[in-house]
């Protein structure tokens, strides 16, 4: 019972990153010819991806999540009676925090790689786990810029939880602090303060998460684009929205000529993308551009 509540849990939380992702990856690859305007994502789409396509992905990688929790909680459990038990043993101590971090870098590792491989899944509708290990390869050949997009990102992310808890708690201090003819008189007002603190930064951590598993998709993204075009010898941006490509054309403008030469200077590989044919319901394989549309005919299959 308690470990199908905690399987549950960890699925509605993966289920609403993915369709964080699948809105990302939408509006990366959409085509104005596609959905009349650049730029363009849907919602719904990535709830109908989960109930058509990546349901059983979504179970796996959420169970595996569960399982390594509750492994992770049993040995804090343990750790805790231990430590009461030898408390005056400092190398008892010493291995017990040595476990702990042990742990705790393994969980860690195991969250980043399934958000990271709920990704992969949305482009390719794989495996959990053929598509953990292609994302673990992305991650180790691009580890510098993972790396600067994830401390770029954290910093904003708690910059932005701090501004919008002090500007909540100062707000409630100032209207508790007016004094409206003694009608209101607030002897403590230390308690409120840290409520106000406390809720709004929660609720600001949970939309700011949007931006975090945002910005980790439309890296990944760029990354797909780029290998398609070192196989093709032609880095191509147009399906790119307008505001992104503008960013890219301007300060990303030395990786796109060093992925022009190496794709040039590389000898070319077929690129095969399985789509579905609604005619016969047999899958064409093709050299194409990566193309993502609201039928979910496209799929990156490396």
């Amino acid at each position: 019972m308690f470990m199908g509540f905690i399987w549950i849990s960890f699925f509605l939380i993966s289920a609403n990153d993915f369709v964080i992702i699948v809105s990302t990856i939408t509006w990366y690859f959409s085509r104005k010819t596609d959905h009349g305007e650049e730029g363009h994502s849907n919602i719904w789409e990535g709830f109908y991806w989960i109930y058509r396509y990546n349901f059983g992905g979504l179970a796996f990688g959420s169970l595996v999540l569960s399982v390594v929790w509750i492994i992770r909680g049993l040995f804090e459990y343990l750790g805790e009676k231990l430590m009461g038990a030898h408390s005056d043993n400092g190398c008892a101590r010493c291995c017990l925090s040595c476990c702990n971090c042990c742990i705790d870098c393994f969980d860690r590792f195991i969250r980043y790689l399934t958000e990271n491989a709920y990704i992969y899944m949305a482009f390719t509708s794989k495996s959990f786990c053929h598509c953990a290990l292609h994302s673990f390869m992305i991650i180790l050949k691009n580890a510098r810029k993972f790396a600067f997009t994830n401390s770029v990102a954290n910093v904003f992310m708690y910059l932005a939880k701090f501004a919008v808890s002090l500007g909540a708690t100062m707000t409630c201090w100032s209207i508790m602090s007016a004094k409206y003819g003694q009608v209101m008189t607030i002897d403590n007002t230390f308690g409120p303060l840290i409520l106000v603190w406390m809720s709004s930064y929660l609720t600001t951590a949970i939309f700011i998460s949007v931006f975090h598993t945002s910005a980790t998709t439309i890296l990944q993204c760029f990354l797909v684009d780029r290998e398609i075009a070192l196989h093709k010898g032609h880095f191509n941006i147009d399906h790119v929205p307008e505001a992104l490509r503008r960013f890219l054309e301007s300060y990303c403008r030395d990786e796109l000529i060093s992925i022009e030469h190496e794709a040039t200077n590389q000898p070319k590989t077929m690129v095969v993308v399985a789509t579905n044919d609604p005619n016969n319901g047999q899958v064409n394989e093709s050299a194409a551009d990566v193309t993502v549309d609201n039928n979910r005919s496209s799929a990156i299959d490396q």
